[in-house]
């Protein structure tokens, strides 16, 4: 509509106002204010005669009209004012009381904004807009009561605007109250308060939301925690920062300098911690929107870290970090505010341990949200992950575990926070552990996709987190135990029906893994097996006992029940939970869970199967009010068939056969594995590698795990073994021109065939040509090895010949001979074929006995092999009359006899043939001189007592670990040692303290045993290796009754070297009684008689010598004063208990001269896994 023209005069003239008994009917008076309006809102400012408009400013104040009972002529009445105050401004032709009516009844207007519906509400908007754009709304800040005013209007605008409603209303209240906050002489504190509220509105719109739509998306919740007053007080505060800011900081000044003023330095009251956290919430909505009015605030909080109290320093360290974690916009924390900055940096060593694992998890959220990395911050929370306070590492680990895993690769690229994370999961607290293992798992599960691409920044940080967690399985800890399962199944190799990508997600993970790692993931099939057999049959008698049988029967069944009850809660962190949970579950009597657990153990089950009915089994055993999930759970992963599952074979089959596929060689192994342990899951799958093998030639790529696996299927099924033709003649190729593994492997099949006796036959005439130019002379020589030990009725009429053939021209002759500069030791891919046919040649010496145990020549068969075994042992590995075999192959013969024998004592009957003085020399291959025989044959000799196929006399051999200088080793076998022990302990056998008597018989025999004080301080280190693995308040007292008991017989091998046992009964007996001591234990006699071995020790001859040996001490007082500081232990007064011993185990010098501790000039490099060697044995054995 155009403007009015300069001058133009207002035309209305009719009556607004009625005169006394002539009321005006309202439709009229509405017509007439329309014109009004009309008319007055086509006027330009400065553009009207302003004397035309005076009668109506005049009648418009009527009492009669802003008081009128129709809201449209109210609505109408203020619309015409708002016009006259545009029109006569800036001065306004009213008084101050009239001005503070108009405002009061403007006030009331602008509430109709509130309802859209209204037949008026293009009035209240045009009342709005009018003030907000003439901002004749500053004339309420002159009147006398414009402090209500301005309260109301605030209230009003805070109050009436909708999320929904019209944008335009925001933004002209939004003016409206800049202009009364930067025209008010003062701003009253009802209105500061009112201001400052609103910007707890999202807090409290976003809780109410959250608690019915929990799942929104971050889009939704966006636009949800942003109300119109909220950007209403942002805009007042952005816009009239300046003044704002003095306000604010006075605000928040009476409250906390109030607080912190009347607080102690460890107490405040619940009240004042509520109001001071109620203000930080509000600093910290407030910097999120406005961070310049804060300026004067910050300081406040400065001082608050910096105060006695731990709770204000610990609400300042989270409003703080939350503030410095916000992301830069118009103000950067960091540099506005750097003082603050640093004082907030500095509580990461706060003296309060709550204090600084807050400071972890604020540091881990500036690290996530903000899109820089702040110098310092990783830093810092690493070393909060090695906080000496469990609550901060708990802490901290918690943090890390909420950041994504883009942040994570990102941020921790270059900093050892990796390394620091993957300690906790060996936290020496359960909690840290627990927190430690699910966020390792969590990242693992993360990153995977980048480390199956081959990512190396991905593979070099995270690729090791399986092994890690693998590692833990050494702890030997049930809780900890429990929980690497839950991660194994839930986070490194998480349900996917995917056959492919969850098959090579397994190898991916398996090619990461150490070698120790790999030890462990072994061993859980081998744990799966056997403990599937036993649940199977506790199911079995579940169903028996609750169907129903005779009463005497029912005692028995209840009996073997409550066996199998106790045997599986001691696998489990808390044995009395796990029990009741299991008798309650039997008490379920439900026949669907015995299926479903049936089929998850069932080696025909495919995976599908498994991982559905292990859904249906939490599903039907998750009830709040019942724990029997937390223990039928962990059973239930570490029995089902998941990992070595049938589904998975085609595709590691197909995986194993593509040369080029990175984990190709990872899939042959597997395979290898599988038919060790579950043979039986290839039986659908034998044929596709029987092809495999007859389509390829000797020496393909995986062969040798091809061959493996085939022959460890045909040792258990041999009936599904093929009998084709072109297949045995392919073995039989293998056999011959293979390589000394594929032969073996090779034969090792064709033996399972229906002609196996022909074969054999033919094989033998092939092998025994005894070329030794012969290119294919090894693969001969370990098929020869396979035939001795399991076709004895082929090969028994050639033996004779053979075995002159391998003692005569292979072992006591050497085509090669030292040379100067010969390495000590060279691995298996790089020696010569010589030393190779040598060690082939004991291996056939020793199968031919293995194969004639039950034959009456047994003996005569056996003594010169022994006695060939043990002079190599002896001789260091030479046997030649020249004395001239290289350096390494006497290494490799002294090996291979000391493993050979420990394989024969396997056997009772040849065990009984390895005499006491036998074994004393074959433990000192334990302190060889070269770390790689010394490592395989402690291998070897661990995986045999783990699977108690030696008996007990082979122990203490493990103890002369002692002065190993590598400390990795020496702790892994400590660690071996304790779960031995924690075995036998809950079998309730004595085996481990047993053996102290024949250790301290082993070391009498030392060849480096001598009785002066040097001497007898050195041999002290076997002594204190032994208890610091194996001793305990429980079973010291035992322990030292055998230190005791072994001063009270004589040497059963050389008697005149008895007076060594006394010397060494002494010792231990003062080192028992210092461990005692240290420990603060209270050592009771032991009550019981036990025997000590009699192929050790006789009795003393009379009672006269006995009490002359029991009185006589034999340890110099210059040993007993110097044990306690090679035991780490400070004297203490007799009557005193010292503090706590230190593991000094291995403390010694390793020096090669008189002493045979084992040297240091020996190479140390890590060999190769030999064959046979104990590369899978159970780490929790």
């Amino acid at each position: 509509m155009p403007a009015a023209q300069a001058g133009s005069r207002l035309r209305f003239d009719q009556q607004l106002v009625p005169k006394a008994g002539k009321p005006i009917p309202v439709s009229d008076l509405l017509k007439r204010l329309k014109i009004i309006h009309g008319e007055l809102a086509k006027f330009d400012q400065g553009a009207v005669d302003l004397s035309s408009i005076n009668r109506v400013a005049k009648d418009l104040i009527s009492a009669n009209l802003l008081n009128h009972k129709d809201k449209g002529v109210r609505a109408f009445v203020a619309c015409c004012l708002a016009d006259i105050l545009r029109l006569y401004a800036p001065d306004a032709p009213y008084t101050q009381n009239q001005l503070q009516l108009i405002f009061e009844h403007f006030v009331q207007q602008l509430k109709g904004l509130s309802d859209p519906e209204s037949p008026y509400f293009l009035q209240y908007c045009y009342l709005l807009e009018n003030l907000s754009q003439v901002k004749s709304i500053v004339l309420v800040s002159d009147l006398s009561d414009g402090e209500e005013l301005m309260t109301q209007i605030f209230q009003l605008c805070f109050d009436t605007v909708k999320p929904d409603g019209l944008k335009n209303l925001e933004f002209h209240m939004g003016e409206i109250l800049v202009q009364l906050v930067e025209e008010a002489q003062t701003i009253p504190q009802e209105v500061i308060n009112m201001i400052l509220a609103q910007f707890l509105r999202p807090n409290a719109l976003n809780n109410a939301t959250n608690n019915t739509q929990k799942q929104s998306s971050k889009v939704q919740q966006s636009i949800i925690q942003v109300p119109p007053a909220y950007s209403m007080a942002k805009t007042i505060c952005i816009t009239c920062c300046d003044r704002m800011s003095r306000y604010v900081a006075q605000y928040f000044t009476d409250i906390i300098y109030d607080i912190i003023s009347k607080s102690s330095s460890d107490d405040i009251s619940d009240s004042d911690l509520k109001e001071l956290k109620k203000a930080h919430g509000l600093i910290l909505e407030i910097w999120k929107a406005a961070p310049e009015v804060l300026q004067n605030v910050i300081p406040q909080l400065e001082q608050e870290l910096l105060v006695e109290n731990t709770q204000i320093r610990l609400l300042a360290t989270q409003t703080v970090g939350r503030i410095a974690g916000e992301i830069p916009g118009r103000v950067n924390f960091l540099t506005a505010h750097s003082s603050c900055w640093d004082a907030w940096f500095g509580r990461q060593n706060d003296k309060s341990s709550i204090v600084r694992a807050k400071w972890a998890e604020e540091c881990v959220f500036i690290i996530g949200n903000r899109a820089d990395i702040v110098k310092g911050t990783i830093d810092g929370l690493g070393n909060k992950l090695i906080d000496n306070d469990e609550r901060v590492r708990l802490a901290a680990c918690k943090a890390i575990g909420t950041l994504s895993y883009k942040t994570i690769s990102i941020k921790f690229r270059d900093s050892s926070i990796f390394n620091k994370l993957s300690d906790r999961v060996k936290d020496r607290r359960s909690a840290v552990r627990q927190e430690g293992i699910s966020v390792l798992g969590n990242i693992y599960n993360a990153a995977y996709d980048d480390i199956a691409a081959q990512d190396s920044d991905s593979l070099t940080q995270l690729g090791c987190i399986p092994s890690r967690i693998f590692d833990l399985f050494y702890l030997n800890d049930k809780e900890t135990n429990v929980m690497i399962d839950r991660c194994i199944y839930e986070k490194l190799l998480p349900v996917d029906l995917d056959d492919e990508r969850r098959v090579t997600r397994l190898l991916a993970m398996v090619r990461h893994l150490d070698e120790k790692a790999r030890k462990a993931f072994n061993a859980i099939s081998i744990r799966q097996k056997r403990l599937s057999e036993v649940l199977v049959t506790f199911l079995n008698l579940c169903e028996k006992f609750n169907g129903g049988i005779g009463e005497n029967s029912e005692q028995d069944l209840k009996s073997t029940i409550n066996n199998l009850v106790a045997w599986f809660a001691n696998q489990l962190p808390d044995a009395s939970k796990a029990e009741s949970d299991l008798n309650k579950f039997i008490k379920l009597n439900d026949r669907r869970l015995y299926k479903l657990i049936k089929e998850c153990v069932n080696l025909e089950s495919d995976y599908r199967t498994v991982t559905k009915y292990i859904t249906e089994i939490k599903t039907r055993l998750s009830n709040p009010q019942s724990s029997i999930l937390d223990s039928i759970l962990p059973i239930l992963y570490r029995s089902s068939i998941v990992l070595y599952n049938k589904s998975n074979i085609p595709v590691i089959v197909d995986i194993s056969r593509q040369a080029s596929s990175h984990l190709s060689t990872t899939a042959h192994e597997l395979l290898k594995e599988i038919s060790n342990v579950v043979p039986a899951v290839l039986k659908s799958h034998i044929n596709e590698l029987a092809i495999t093998i007859q389509k390829e030639k000797p020496g393909f790529d995986g062969s040798v795990d091809t061959l493996k696996a085939c022959a460890g299927f045909a040792r258990q099924f041999p009936e599904n073994i093929s009998q084709d033709r072109k297949f045995l003649d392919a073995l039989v190729r293998f056999s011959l021109e293979g390589s000394p593994d594929e032969a073996k492997h090779a034969v090792a099949i064709i033996l399972q065939s229906k002609k196996r006796f022909a074969y054999a036959r033919d094989l033998l005439a092939e092998c025994t040509t005894f070329d030794m130019n012969d290119p294919h002379f090894l693969s001969k020589l370990a098929c020869i090895s396979v035939l001795t030990k399991s076709a004895t009725s082929v090969i028994e009429p050639e033996i004779d010949t053979i075995t002159g053939v391998l003692i005569k021209d292979i072992l006591l002759k050497n085509r090669r001979v030292a040379l100067d500069g010969d390495p000590d030791w060279v691995d298996d891919d790089d020696i010569d074929d010589e030393c190779k046919a040598k060690v082939l040649a004991l291996k056939i010496l020793v199968n031919r006995l293995l194969a004639s145990e039950e034959a009456e020549t047994v003996k005569e068969l056996a003594r010169p092999v022994l006695k060939l075994l043990n002079s190599l042992v002896v001789n260091l590995g030479e046997m030649t009359k020249m004395q001239n075999s290289p350096l390494y192959y006497k290494s490799k013969l002294r090996l291979a006899a000391g493993c050979l024998l420990l394989k024969l004592a396997k056997s009772p009957v040849y065990e009984k043939m390895i005499l006491s003085e036998d074994i004393c020399k074959l433990a000192l291959l334990a302190q060889d001189k070269d770390f790689q025989v010394r490592q395989a044959f402690i291998g070897k000799l661990r995986k045999y007592l783990a699977a108690d196929l030696l008996p007990e006399k082979y122990i203490p051999i493990v103890f002369l670990v002692a002065y190993e200088p590598e400390e990795e080793v020496k702790s892994e076998l400590i660690t071996w040692i304790r779960a031995r022990l924690a075995k036998q302990q809950q079998q309730k056998s004595t085996v481990m303290e047993r053996c102290f008597a024949r250790l301290l018989h082993l070391l009498a025999h030392h060849p480096d045993y001598g009785t002066d004080a040097d001497d007898l301080l050195d041999f002290a280190q076997y002594i204190i290796f032994y208890l610091s693995a194996v001793a305990t308040e429980q079973n010291i007292s035992l322990i030292f009754y055998f230190a005791q008991r072994v001063k009270q017989v004589r040497d059963a091998i050389v008697e005149d070297q008895s007076e060594n046992l006394y010397f060494l009964s002494d010792l231990a007996q003062v080192i028992i009684r210092i461990y005692e001591d240290s420990h603060n234990w209270s050592m009771q006699t032991w009550p019981g008689k036990m025997p000590l071995p009699a192929d050790l020790f006789r009795a003393l001859p009379s009672t006269a010598i006995a009490q002359k040996i029991a009185h006589k001490n034999y340890i110099p007082d210059s040993v007993i004063e110097r044990l306690p500081s090679i035991m780490k232990i400070p004297k203490t007064p007799k009557n005193k208990v010292a503090p706590k011993q230190q593991n000094s185990a291995g403390s010694g010098s390793f020096s090669s001269g008189k002493k045979r501790k084992v040297s240091e000039s020996g190479s140390k490099k890590k060999s190769k896994r030999q064959e046979n060697s104990d590369d899978d044995y159970d780490p929790r054995a």
